[in-house]
């Protein structure tokens, strides 16, 4: 119960890997707002949540709103607790092209939530963790963070961004009790992973990125890392880019 009654946030929670992240910390005696765009899964996952006896309160919230980031930490925060922490993990994908041939609807979309959801979120994020002096952060971002995304260009660029704004911000707020961090995901077995596979129609030379030997993670295994990175057991790391990828992206 290393998280009992703290309060945590979490964008994109409504399947997949924030799924996990919510039932993870519900678990461990988290009080957990997550937010999403489909009522009915963030209806599921927090009766899924409060079966299992946690807490969980689903918010309907679009990261690329600015003003509703704003709405969902004042939710959170509403009864005096302070923001323990918060894991910003909503995002989309794309169909695989090549550079020139993505729309730059496409791009757009991919960035304003991608990145620019990341960006509102945490705007309102920071300033009650600054108000108690602590307070720990978790971006997800993807292996295609780290090298060239053939195929996947706007989305590899906006997992780039991911890592540069987090660690841009990780060196603003160290000396104010802040922790910022980030986990780099590789495949894993979610609703986006298949909507991907059918994308490319079994062409796995458009799988940027490729697929661990091992198979694809299970989203509860990387939500592990998440849990580690915002627990008192990773209070000296910040500005770090966790990679869990089965070792698909090694060397």
């Amino acid at each position: 119960m290393r998280f009992e009654a703290k309060t945590i946030i979490v964008t994109g929670g409504t399947s997949g890997l924030g799924e996990a992240i919510v039932k993870a910390f519900a678990a461990e005696g988290g009080r957990v707002f997550f937010c999403g765009l489909i009522d009915g899964e963030g209806v599921r996952v927090e009766t899924d949540v409060r079966a299992a006896g946690g807490t969980a309160h689903f918010v309907h919230a679009d990261v690329r709103d600015d003003a509703a980031m704003h709405g969902l930490v004042q939710q959170a925060t509403a009864g005096g607790e302070p923001l323990y922490a918060a894991v910003n993990n909503a995002g989309i994908s794309h169909s695989a092209a090549q550079f020139a041939d993505h729309s730059l609807k496409v791009v757009a979309d991919v960035f304003n939530t991608n990145v620019m959801g990341v960006w509102n979120a945490m705007r309102y994020q920071i300033p009650p963790m600054l108000v108690a002096g602590t307070g720990s952060i978790v971006n997800i971002a993807s292996i295609l963070s780290r090298s060239g995304a053939q195929w996947m260009a706007p989305y590899g660029m906006s997992k780039h961004a991911v890592v540069g704004l987090s660690k841009s911000a990780a060196l603003d707020y160290s000396e104010q009790g802040l922790r910022i961090n980030i986990v780099s995901p590789g495949p894993m077995q979610t609703p986006m992973f298949e909507r991907a596979l059918e994308d490319i129609g079994g062409d796995m030379e458009k799988f940027a990125g490729g697929i661990p030997k091992s198979g694809p993670a299970d989203p509860a295994d990387v939500a592990k890392t998440v849990l580690y990175l915002v627990s008192d057991a990773a209070a000296s790391i910040t500005g770090a880019n966790f990679i869990v990828d089965g070792g698909v992206s090694t060397g």
